[in-house]
């Protein structure tokens, strides 16, 4: 094999490897992509869950709640 063959072969070579390496950054940045939509849904489903329990204690009696106060059912 030639020194210029040898060097053909070597860019075929890289330039397989660089397409292989391009479709997988391409395959992760969508991955990362659909991740990030989902944290973003679940931060603002989060936020809304704890407004609602914001809203629940501030509608409950000024009476803390304290288990030890509370008679079993079979009591």
């Amino acid at each position: 094999m030639s020194t210029l063959e040898s060097l053909q072969h070597q860019i075929d070579e890289l330039q397989t490897k660089l397409a292989f390496q391009d479709d997988t950054i391409e395959q992760l940045n969508r991955i990362v992509s659909k991740q990030d939509e989902i944290i973003r849904l679940m931060q603002a489903k989060f936020s809304l869950i704890g407004d609602k329990i914001q809203t629940i204690e501030s509608n409950l009696p000024n009476k803390a709640f304290n288990p030890d106060d509370e008679v079993p059912p079979h009591y």
